[in-house]
């Protein structure tokens, strides 16, 4: 149990929660410096959780650590954009005190691990996870292998602790409403997205005059545009980078694949099938705008929506059991060339800076830290948002429930083939994310009046010269 006192000792910030997480994290925090900071034997920077329960859960962990331990930690509870601004610029200062020893944010895996493991600023965490190396899944030891440029080598430069997959949900009971059931959504590519047309168009005109069909995120902010548009991209065949790091997406096939999945995507928003609030969306805005009704579908990158209907009662759950029901959790249509559409999964993954003050007990709670046990009691807050990368922790209860929808689909989802991730196979493309080019590529055409020609053109240059500079980096 922990005690009021416990809790104090912690530096927390930011606390109060939003509909999706990416709401709290946005609101702007200061790092403070206390005396705990200086005294205590580890600094723990951790992103601030979706659910109270998750921010408990590590604090519980922490607790049991220190008391196993004799150390003292400073945790720091923070929102994810605080993280990767503060950690960013402290790298910058080897020896820096106000360096933390571990890190953990969703953003970790695409926007700060690829970056610091290619400069060097990473420690190799291979130690730490050769005790339960053959507990991971190959694809959460695949997506935390970066390349370091000064070492010359690839190596384990963050720890994976669990996995996040893409979701489409939709409203079950509005599609039923215009005679259609769960068995007639088209698993081909096409028709799969006339379908949610076809939908808005007579729920129109049977009393939803003001509904979207489609929830495809449009803005800057966030992941969700990256994620909906490498669906596309993908289902195109466009090819970015291959597996040794070179650049693709400049030949002639690869442009126009880029150009004609950018228009497809983009003119779903012209033509009026997206609201227009989608451009300027934070991580919340689709699962606002879905539990609002205002869309009848939309991606999501973890099963957050359906969820919300088992948190405590709130403005979005008044009917939580029956709207769990109505809500309908699908996997991917296919590619359109028929075949199966791999998912990109997001492992998410915990690092230490190479400079940090107390490497050892870095060393030393991360071990403890993915001790089956404790990483299972700690997945266990997010309640099924999230899911085990050590197979072994889904004979938890949590997973048993076979009859509820969303868990068995995601299951599904969870085993199937899924692709490399950019930044992975070049650390270039952690840049590319951090400047949000491919959702400012989107801007350009649906917001500067750009045709997808010029907005791709714009986006292979941009994207080309950063990795030329990446390659060039010594």
């Amino acid at each position: 149990m922990i005690t009021r006192r416990d809790f104090s000792r912690l530096s927390l910030f930011g606390l109060g929660l939003g509909l999706a997480s990416c709401t709290a994290r946005s609101q702007p925090s200061s790092l403070s410096t206390t005396p705990l900071s200086d005294q205590a034997d580890l600094v723990i920077w951790w992103e601030q959780g979706f659910l109270p329960e998750e921010n408990e859960q590590v604090i519980q962990l922490v607790h049991n650590w220190e008391k196993q331990s004799g150390l003292t930690v400073n945790l720091k509870l923070l929102p994810v954009d605080l993280i990767e601004q503060q950690l960013t610029k402290l790298v910058q200062e080897p020896g820096n005190p106000k360096l933390p020893d571990v890190v953990y944010s969703v953003g970790v895996d695409t926007g700060i691990a690829p970056k610091l493991a290619w400069r060097d600023q990473l420690m190799d965490l291979s130690t730490v996870i050769a005790s339960n190396h053959t507990r991971y899944t190959d694809v959460a030891l695949s997506h935390v292998s970066y390349r370091n440029k000064v070492q010359g080598d690839r190596s384990y430069y963050a720890l994976p602790l669990w996995q996040a997959d893409d979701y489409i949900h939709y409203w079950g009971h509005l599609v039923e409403e215009i005679g259609f059931s769960s068995a007639d959504v088209p698993v081909d590519w096409e028709p799969f997205w006339q379908f949610w047309q076809t939908a808005q168009t007579q729920l129109r005109s049977q009393g939803h005059p003001d509904i979207y069909g489609l929830g495809l995120c449009m803005s800057s902010v966030g992941f969700d545009t990256y994620t909906s548009l490498m669906m596309f991209l993908d289902a195109y065949n466009v090819a970015v980078v291959n597996s040794e790091g070179e650049f693709l997406l400049e030949e002639p096939a690869n442009r126009q694949r880029l150009i004609t999945a950018l228009d497809e995507y983009t003119r779903f928003f012209l033509d009026g099938y997206v609201p227009p609030a989608a451009m300027d969306w934070t991580g919340s805005g689709n699962n606002t705008s879905f539990l609002d009704g205002r869309i009848l579908m939309t991606q999501n990158l973890t099963l957050s929506i359906p969820l919300t209907q088992k948190l405590p009662a709130n403005s979005y759950n008044q009917d939580a059991a029956k709207r769990y029901q109505q809500i309908v959790t699908i996997d991917r249509p296919r590619k359109l060339d028929g075949t199966t559409l791999p998912t990109r999964k997001g492992i998410k993954q915990a690092i230490v800076p190479k400079t940090c003050q107390h490497p050892d007990a870095a060393k030393d709670f991360l071990t403890y830290l993915i001790e089956p046990k404790n990483i299972g009691q700690l997945i266990s807050g997010f309640k099924g948002r999230v899911l085990p990368v050590m197979p072994q922790l889904f004979e938890n209860s949590l997973w048993s429930d076979s009859t509820d929808p969303h868990l068995s689909t995601a299951l599904k989802i969870y085993h199937r083939p899924s692709l490399t991730p950019y930044e992975v196979v070049h650390s270039a493309f952690s840049e590319v994310h951090s400047q949000q080019l491919w959702a400012k590529m989107v801007l350009k055409v649906i917001q500067d009046k750009g045709s997808p020609t010029e907005a791709s053109q714009w986006a292979i240059d941009q994207i080309k010269n950063i990795w030329t500079e990446w390659e060039n980096w010594v």
